[in-house]
C-alpha cells in the first residue's frame, strides 16, 4: 500500500491537500445557490461567496483587473444569480437584499423546482408552496 508523504496532508479533517484546483465556473456555482435556496428559499451573494472560497484557487480569488475590487469569483456568482433572475426562478428582494426562490408567471417553475427538490431529497421551501397556492395550483 503506498502512503502519502506527510507534507502532502493539511493539519485538519480536510484530507490530502490538493495544490491545483480547477477555475471556478459556472456549473460549479450554481448548485451551491440552489441547494441554499432549497433550504431557506431565499440566498445572499456574500453567503454564496463565502461558502465557495474554501474550494477555489488562489486565482479566483484574486481581484481583477479588468473590474472595480471584484474577485473572478464574486463575478461569476453575480453572473450565475443574473441568470436565474432571467430564467423567472428567482427574484431580487432589494429591501432584504437577497434572492427569493419564485414560481413564475402561472407557475412556470414549478416543476424545474420539483425536479430539484427530488433530486437533492430535499423539501421545497414553505414560501414557496404558499405562493404556489396564491396563483391557484398545488403540489
Amino acid at each position: 500500500m503506498d502512503y502519502l508523504d506527510p507534507d502532502e496532508y493539511v493539519c485538519g479533517a480536510i484530507g490530502v491537500f490538493i495544490d491545483d484546483l480547477p477555475p471556478i465556473t459556472h456549473a460549479n456555482v450554481r448548485p451551491f445557490i440552489i441547494s441554499v435556496l432549497m433550504r431557506r428559499g431565499a440566498v445572499q451573494f456574500s453567503e454564496v461567496v463565502n461558502t465557495l472560497v474554501p474550494h477555489c484557487p488562489v486565482d479566483d480569488l484574486r481581484l481583477d483587473d479588468d473590474s472595480e475590487d471584484k474577485t473572478r469569483l464574486e463575478k461569476i456568482v453575480e453572473e450565475v444569480l443574473g441568470e436565474m433572475v432571467s430564467e423567472k426562478i428567482v427574484r431580487y428582494n432589494e429591501c432584504k437584499d437577497h434572492w427569493v426562490l419564485s414560481p413564475g408567471e402561472n407557475n412556470q417553475n414549478v416543476p424545474k423546482i420539483i425536479s430539484w427538490a427530488s433530486v437533492l431529497g430535499a423539501q421545497i421551501p414553505h414560501h414557496f408552496t404558499q405562493e404556489m397556492g396564491k396563483h391557484g395550483k398545488h403540489i
